[in-house]
């Protein structure tokens, strides 16, 4: 008898007390299942032709591969709306000749996220990140490359500030 009793309470705690592990450091409410991401206006005094929707399909990316919420056109539980607000390249080193000797694309999104069962975490905020190069390099040479490496730190602190809350 006692030894039913000490399995039945042992049991007890072990499904009442839940602890919710994840590799991804997703911290997602279990009653948010579904998100949406907004058309991205670029709105930047520099348009790049197609950069809004790289961005745009690189944030529904990341969210359908580090979490199980389901992407939906509207009334999402999580709703991300946003604009590339600028797009820019500028000297950051002279050489000792008055030249350039490295440049700086920076990129700044501003986003608003919107939690629609948590109004508390909803905000407004902007995301600036940059990438250097030397100066004898071709911008066309570097976009990609420049593009990739913006997006993938912007992508981090958005998912963090969001969905991971650290």
């Amino acid at each position: 008898m006692q030894k039913t009793g000490f399995i039945f309470i042992l049991l007890l705690l072990l499904t009442a007390c839940k602890v919710n592990y994840s590799f991804s450091g997703v911290s997602v409410s279990k009653d948010i299942h579904t998100f949406q991401v907004d058309y991205i206006p670029n709105n930047a005094s520099y348009i790049v032709p197609g950069l809004n929707e790289d961005f745009r399909n690189q944030l529904i990316d990341r969210i359908n591969r580090q979490t199980s919420l389901t992407e939906v056109s509207s009334n999402g539980d999580l709703i991300f709306q946003g604009e590339i607000t600028q797009y820019e390249t500028q000297p950051i080193a002279a050489t000792a000749q008055q030249t350039a000797g490295e440049n700086r694309l920076s990129i700044t999104l501003s986003l608003d996220y919107i939690n629609n069962k948590k109004e508390a975490d909803n905000y407004t905020k902007q995301y600036t990140f940059y990438y250097d190069y030397p100066a004898n390099a071709t911008f066309e040479d570097i976009q990609e490359e420049a593009h990739k490496y913006i997006f993938e730190k912007i992508l981090d602190a958005i998912f963090n500030d969001t969905l991971a809350k650290w």
